[in-house]
């Protein structure tokens, strides 16, 4: 939008390139982002779209992407489109379907039929300023003879005008009509009829002219008409448009030859087109017609049988005296024109030239991210190649069949993409003109869910490419972890700085599908990860540093959280990000984010800490096009901030936006992990009718966590063993929470290592491990917080911020447990209760002064000071949002 730029002005940083779905989604978002800007109570805004029954899918996925915005406050929508062109199979339908869905928009639909006699008459008394019972007859007549419709009835009044059937009278000073004759004219059936009439009046040139203007569609703009005036410099295609010396009594004097424009002047004083321009002596104007029955009535004017050789003459014109910047910018134009008349194309040359125009809009198209009609220009390139032009133009015929199966790719048309890619395949010689085809071949099985296939695909071109991957073993995998960590010892953020960017272009090509595929195996063979990551990194210390090795150093890192060295996670974490800093790859920002701040940076950095780098990451991943990691940030920021006691209240309304949104994008498994979340937020805020299960206004437990262990999620069972443990202690049922924890003894193996989850299990198991050894002196139980109480001594050790208040508090615990000195056992409880106000663990502090209340209520039986304690722990738990909780503290001890 280059006027945006007058305003707000311009930038010199590079725009990220991104490409496929994520340049498609990035369109989307900055569209969102501006009229979220834009539109406000005091600034309300109306867009007004006509003729949506021509609008193309691209544009119809905006449309309802800004009309179901709720950010978006203030914009009313106006569309409009012909019904009688609009089937219900048409995509227009659809999408106002997925609006009224939506249950965000109030649709209102207004049927415009034709004009009855009042409104004709209205118009008419209007018009000629006359009383409307003195032109009711004359509308009655332009009615019946124009049933109505309201551009016939303009057209046909005018051409009353024209024929002096209705005419102001100068000496009675207003209009005056032969009804008679009116009634008893013969008109065309159609307004398309009636303005062909009109324009067959005009000038033999006019009519030239506004053939060539019909010819590019409802408008043209006037430079590509100043390129067609140079074809009268004595070229011999100037018969498209002949030279129109005037005589004097056509439409200009001096017997000079008029341009295009010129003549389409005449029709813009006839009315039957627009003139708009930003600057009378440039070429920033157009020529619009002012119906698209005009423009029919206009194109009509060129016989069927001459309309492919009229387009693509005009195209060969184009083409010929286009200079190369005008080439550049008219290049849709001009391969448009050329194609409409390709039948008639003879030479061989020709078509192949055409060939490479098509390749170069499809190219240019993708792009603008506009797919379909790219994938329109792609396809009509390949319908000129023969079986011959393999050998003579092989570069262009890979070239074109590639970009074509990109865009299809990201259209989901999977079957046509897949028979593109066959003929690549087939007709290669040699790896290196597979690899692409192999590239789309692998996001496309991937995109379709045969994460196997997509797998097994990328391992067989690896070894082509001198990287095998062989089936990993546990030990092979022990000893591939340690050399690669023993191969990174000396490395630091200053040796990345200056470390070598890598050049081998087959090692490049191998970073490409090994970071395609370590999406791939982290959710069908997992046991192929640290091979994958390994290789990634080892590729990058011994050939240089790419963007795909910023992923790969975060990943990296969370494979150094299996084995619980932390310290060395959070190393890698910080080198992936000087990677990602140093070769500016944003493409990747979401993702290596996502990865540092959820699972490294919190085993040292105060867990707060990662809450705006998460909202960073949702931010640039939408920026760039990259919505399944932004949503994936947003799933682990809303669990981080629930855990690290953020207020609920504005947590849930966050919570509600996210989820729409990922709806939106369609990131269902972000949205089905949230769902736990939710119900976890609702049940402390007193939303539901059993504070300890899922049944409530997200989820109903039973059955959604059947169809999750059918379909083997297993991080979406976990999630929901962990957030109800965590509700159960927290509401006294210690029985259900140890079972639960019992249940999710997976979170202890460090499979998936997110310090939120594995911390809190470890916590909150600890804790209800010591409130049922008090209740039942099972020494089990003393074993299972004894192990809880070392490990988060280990983990306070290297982030005290997150971790030692925990310590504290279960280690008073365990002192109560053990019943010694109550002065001493009081100081832990203080201690504890301090240290989490200090770290603002708002949730944990109202826990320790619950636990603490217990303590003096139970062990020492001083009423008044575990009252004090009570209600101080209610005032935290409510300030914290978590009304429901605050009323069981209230209802139990006060």
């Amino acid at each position: 939008i280059p006027n945006l730029g007058k305003i707000i002005g311009r930038t010199d940083e590079p725009t990220v390139q991104v490409g496929g779905r994520e340049a498609q989604q990035r369109l989307m978002f900055l569209f969102r982002m501006l009229f979220r800007a834009t539109c406000s109570p005091s600034h309300p805004i109306v867009l007004f779209l006509d003729d949506l029954q021509w609008a193309d899918e691209a544009s119809l996925q905006l449309l309802r992407v800004l009309a179901t915005d709720e950010q978006i406050s203030s914009l009313l929508l106006v569309g409009t489109y012909r019904d009688n062109e609009v089937g219900p199979d048409h995509p227009l339908m659809a999408h106002m379907e997925d609006i009224r869905r939506s249950g965000t928009v109030n649709v209102t639909p207004v049927h415009v039929g034709n004009m009855d006699v009042d409104s004709i008459n209205s118009l008419v008394s209007h018009a000629l300023r006359a009383m409307p019972r003195t032109t009711r007859p004359l509308s009655e007549a332009v009615a019946n003879k124009t049933g109505g419709n309201a551009l016939f009835a303009v057209q046909f009044l005018a051409s009353l005008v024209d024929s002096a059937l209705l005419r102001f009278s100068l000496t009675s000073r207003r209009w005056e009509w032969d009804l008679e004759s009116i009634e008893a004219r013969d008109i065309a059936d159609n307004v398309v009829g009636l303005m062909t009439t009109k324009l067959l009046r005009l000038d033999r040139a006019v009519h030239q002219a506004l053939r060539v203007a019909a010819a590019f569609g409802m408008q043209c703009q006037g430079e590509l008409l100043r390129i067609l005036d140079r074809v009268h410099e004595g070229s011999p295609d100037g018969e498209i448009l002949p030279p129109v010396a005037d005589g004097g009594g056509g439409c200009g004097g001096g017997g000079m030859v008029r341009s295009i424009a010129g003549l389409l002047d005449v029709a813009v004083s006839e009315g039957l087109m627009t003139r708009s321009s930003e600057h009378d002596d440039d070429a920033a104007f157009c020529y619009r017609f002012s119906h698209d029955q005009i423009r029919s009535a206009a194109y009509m004017l060129v016989p069927e049988s001459e309309r492919e050789y009229f387009h693509l003459s005009i195209g060969r014109c184009l083409w010929k005296w286009s200079t190369q910047e005008e080439m550049e910018t008219y290049l849709f134009v001009v391969v448009d024109q050329l194609h409409r008349g390709v039948s008639i194309i003879d030479d061989r040359d020709e078509k192949v030239n055409l060939a490479r125009l098509c390749l170069l809009a499809g190219q240019k198209a993708s792009g603008m991210s506009v797919f379909l009609p790219a994938s329109v220009y792609l396809k009509a390139g390949i319908s000129l190649l023969v079986e011959d032009d393999w050998e003579d133009h092989r570069d262009l015929c890979l070239n074109l069949y590639n970009s074509c199966a990109e865009t299809e790719y990201i259209l989901a048309d999977f079957i046509t993409m897949r028979e593109h890619l066959e003929r690549v395949l087939r007709q290669a010689r040699s790896l290196r003109e597979k690899l692409r085809a192999y590239y789309t071949l692998c996001q496309s099985l991937g995109a379709q869910g045969n994460l196997s296939d997509a797998i097994d695909t990328s391992i067989k071109v690896l070894g082509h490419l001198g990287e095998s991957i062989p089936t990993p073993t546990p030990e092979a995998t022990k000893v591939e972890v340690m050399t690669t960590a023993k191969l990174c010892r000396d490395i630091t953020k200053e040796s990345l700085g200056e470390a070598k960017i890598m050049e081998d272009s087959d090692k490049k090509e191998a970073m490409r599908f090994l970071n395609v595929i370590s999406l791939y195996v982290f959710l069908e063979k997992q046991h192929y990860l640290p091979a994958i990551i390994c290789r990634m990194v080892c590729l990058s210390l011994l050939h240089g540093i790419s963007r795909e090795s910023a992923p790969a150093f975060a990943n990296f890192g969370i494979i150094m959280c299996t084995q619980r060295n932390y310290r060395g996670a959070y190393r890698f974490g910080k080198l992936a990000i000087a990677i990602l800093e140093r070769l500016q790859a944003k493409e990747f920002h979401a993702r290596v984010h996502g990865v540092v701040n959820a699972y490294l940076n919190n085993w040292i950095e105060p867990l707060q800490s990662c809450l705006p780098e998460h909202k960073h990451a949702i931010e640039v991943g939408l920026l760039t096009g990259d919505t399944e990691f932004a949503m994936v940030n947003a799933q682990l920021y809303l669990g981080t901030a629930l855990t690290s006691g953020e207020p609920l209240g504005p947590l849930l309304e966050e919570m509600e936006i996210y989820t729409k949104q990922m709806v939106e994008y369609r990131q269902m498994g972000m949205h089905k992990l949230i769902n736990p979340l939710q119900q976890t937020a609702l049940n402390f805020s007193g939303r539901s009718a059993d504070p300890v299960k899922f049944i409530g206004e997200e989820m109903e437990e039973e059955s959604l966590l059947r169809n999750a262990e059918e379909g083997g999620n297993k991080a979406f069972t976990s999630m929901v063993f962990f957030y109800r443990m965590w509700l159960a202690y927290f509401f006294g049922a210690y029985e259900v929470a140890a079972e639960l924890a019992e249940k999710n003894s997976i979170v202890e193996k460090h499979k998936r290592p997110r310090f939120s989850i594995v911390c809190n299990h470890t916590f909150y198991k600890g804790l209800t491990a010591l409130a049922l050894a008090r209740r039942t002196n099972d020494g089990k139980w003393r074993a299972i917080a004894d192990e809880a109480i070392e490990g988060m001594k280990v983990w306070a050790g290297m982030s005290e911020w997150n971790c030692l208040h925990k310590l504290k508090l279960l280690e008073a615990e365990h002192a109560y447990l053990d019943g010694g000195d109550l002065s001493q056992v009081a100081e832990a409880y203080n201690s504890a209760i301090k240290t989490a106000a200090k770290h603002r663990f708002i949730h944990e502090r109202a826990l320790s002064l619950e636990r603490a209340g217990i303590f003096f209520l139970e062990g020492i039986g001083d009423h008044r000071t575990a009252s004090g304690l009570f209600v101080q722990s209610r005032d935290c738990y409510k300030e914290w949002g978590a009304h429901g909780k605050a009323k069981q503290v209230q209802e139990h001890y006060l």
